[in-house]
């Protein structure tokens, strides 16, 4: 939605996704780690309910008598201090995710609006994650130490390194960040073809995924990533086809008629009268002209796609494939200076004719 919806790049759109992705998995984590251990302290609980005497040592088997247990009522104390301590453990980062949501949705605000390069909202937003910290450690002997500790953030790692030791609540961070890394991998994984500055990785030239291109595939509450045909086999002599559109396009259009006129004479590109026009259909590697395009919002989801119907009756039964160009732009990071670019594989997809 931030790239295709409201233009954000998809540089600040992935690190976004990472890291609410991080957020929501760790969370994940602790919350079954949490269930699990609360399974086993209600058991213990029962346990020392139904048996508050613990073991009858004459009634064990002579190999079992005169050791020392524990107690139920000890067993299900100590579990419930362990629950309690893992449940408490991530209140100190939920305040640390909180500051760094909402520095992050201010400058997010500011890039969309007053539109200045993501180089420099990055380059801000880590100058004043460093600022804040050495602001701390310079401090360190005067009020903003004093006040620094007075804070839930450091009273609460205070407690677990004084009562756990020092790199035990460090390790135990970092284990459930690697438990909650297959979460993260899942939720990121197929977020490259929303890449809308990038050809198609070989990755998803080699193995595509059916579900981000074919209705008969998709989820209807999820998005389309770049192209959108009704199944793989069509049936018929008329192609259905959609472009998901990006609000992005918008300034590239402008950008491309103000300034680049000349090399898309030399490139013998359509005029671009709309962002659509950025696009170039091949079937078979050749080229197929489109006279029109209907603009759709599909139902569930609320994305907008260009759709148009392509004939295909000329085209003998058998496998075809469709491979989309698009022209776009390419900004340095520093300067924000921008530069012609063609995508040939923006797009490539096959369908089988009935």
């Amino acid at each position: 939605m931030l790239i295709q919806d409201l233009g954000v790049a998809y540089l600040p759109s992935s690190m976004i996704l990472f890291y609410l992705s991080a957020i929501i998995g760790v969370f994940k984590i602790f919350f079954v780690v949490h269930l699990m251990l609360r399974f086993l302290w209600a058991g213990l609980l029962g346990l020392s309910y139904a048996f508050p005497d613990g073991v009858i040592h004459e009634k064990l088997f002579s190999i079992g008598r005169g050791l020392k247990y524990q107690k139920p009522e000890q067993m299900a104390l100590k579990m419930e201090k362990i629950c309690s301590m893992t449940f408490a453990y991530p209140l100190s980062l939920v305040i640390i995710f909180m500051g760094i949501t909402l520095i992050l949705g201010l400058l997010l605000c500011v890039y969309i609006w007053v539109g200045v390069s993501f180089f420099y909202m990055y380059l801000l937003f880590f100058v004043s994650l460093i600022a804040f910290a050495l602001f701390i450690i310079l401090g360190k002997k005067g009020k903003i130490r004093g006040w620094y500790s007075t804070t839930i953030v450091s009273s609460v790692a205070a407690i677990y390194q004084s009562n756990l030791g020092k790199w035990f609540s460090l390790a135990y961070g970092i284990i459930i960040f690697g438990l909650a890394t297959p979460i993260i991998y899942s939720d990121t994984r197929d977020f490259g073809l929303f890449f809308n500055e990038s050809n198609l990785n070989a990755r998803e030239l080699e193995w595509p995924a059916k579900n981000l291109y074919y209705e008969s595939h998709h989820d209807p509450e999820k998005r389309y990533g770049r192209l959108v045909l009704p199944s793989e086999e069509i049936a018929g002599d008329v192609l259905r086809l959609g472009l998901v559109r990006y609000e992005g396009d918008e300034n590239v259009v402008r950008e491309l008629k103000s300034n680049f006129k000349q090399q898309l004479d030399s490139m013998q590109w359509q005029p671009l009268d709309a962002t659509v026009d950025l696009y170039r259909i091949y079937i078979d590697d050749t080229l197929v002209p489109v006279g029109f395009w209907k603009k759709q919002r599909l139902q569930t989801s609320g994305q907008k796609i260009f759709q148009s119907l392509i004939p295909i009756d000329s085209m003998d039964p058998g496998n075809h494939r469709i491979r989309v160009e698009k022209l776009m732009l390419r900004f340095d990071l520093i300067s924000n200076r921008p530069g012609i670019l063609l995508l040939e594989k923006w797009a490539v997809v096959d369908f089988y004719k009935m």
